[in-house]
């Protein structure tokens, strides 16, 4: 039985995604007929650009994009064979592998902001009020942050039924 408070949850999440997925597009569509980089590479470029020391672990990157594992794999490579990023085996762990962001990279990057910032504010800001952005960040930031505790709670109980061992006494 659907009560009033799920319909709402679940009317205002279709909402979103309908509204991301026609965002992302016109964003995608903006930045190919202008010569930009892929809105796939500026978003691992932006991630990059904003980490320590410019870089990050893939696995990292897997979980802020929208991308599934395979297809950041080969995003990854194209950017690394378009001089974007650069490749780097991962010290603490000789299976995990670091991407940074280049100097070409960070030319792209500053090359569609411009492009990116009026797309931002033509079809998402201009329709909230200041308070309302804030409003949105909050509870976005708040949502991240519940799903990042969730995620790390199933990788810890997936590494305790890999290490466990019954005890037959």
């Amino acid at each position: 039985m659907s009560t009033p408070s799920i319909r709402k949850q679940v009317a205002a999440w279709q909402q979103l995604l309908i509204c991301q997925s026609r965002i992302v597009r016109a964003v995608e569509r903006e930045f190919e007929s202008r010569g930009l980089v892929s809105f796939s590479f500026y978003d691992i470029l932006l991630q990059l650009r904003h980490a320590p020391k410019r870089e990050k672990r893939f696995r990292e990157i897997n979980g802020e994009v929208v991308l599934s594992r395979s297809a950041l794999s080969r995003c990854v490579d194209r950017m690394a064979a378009s001089g974007l990023v650069e490749k780097l085996d991962c010290p603490e762990d000789p299976r995990g592998l670091i991407v940074r962001i280049t100097d070409q990279g960070e030319q792209e990057l500053k090359k569609a902001w411009p492009v990116y910032r009026r797309l931002i504010e033509s079809l998402f800001g201009q329709h909230f009020a200041a308070d309302e952005l804030e409003f949105l960040a909050n509870r976005f930031a708040k949502c991240n942050q519940s799903s990042d505790q969730s995620r790390n709670l199933t990788q810890r109980r997936k590494g305790a039924k890999v290490g466990q061992t019954k005890n037959p006494a």
